[in-house]
């Protein structure tokens, strides 16, 4: 895990908030891409508390809070003996897929809103 630095297709998070799901939807917009949840952005392993129902509930906050619905796969992971989650997010067909109304697409290793004519061209294609 380590060794990964974060990328266009790999993003760190110390916890699931909003900026996982925004990620999620670049990464679904773009290539593709993991999420590992339990890792702070200088690449400590941090760890996160987590249960089956806790990945359920994530999975419906990431599934009723996008358009088209993004139902990414969510692994627990133990690294230095602590559970991290990761988040694997494939290349969305249907595309463009919005947070909330908003859409987003991975630059390099962060998320940028799209522009309309970047929203009406993914329409488009």
């Amino acid at each position: 895990m380590q060794h990964l630095q974060e990328s266009g297709q790999v993003e760190y998070k110390y916890s699931f908030q909003k900026e996982v799901i925004e990620t999620i939807v670049a990464f679904a917009n773009t290539k593709g891409g993991k999420i590992y949840i339990g890792i702070s952005d200088n690449r400590k392993i941090v760890g996160i508390q987590v249960s089956a129902e806790t990945i359920q509930n994530y999975i419906n906050q990431i599934k009723q809070s996008t358009n088209p619905s993004v139902i990414p796969d969510i692994e627990i992971i133990e690294e230095e003996g602590k559970n991290i989650l990761e988040i694997s997010v494939q290349e969305y067909p249907i595309k463009p897929v919005s947070y909330k109304g908003r859409f987003y697409k991975r630059r390099q290793n962060s998320n940028h809103l799209m522009t309309p004519v970047e929203i009406a061209d993914a329409h488009i294609k």
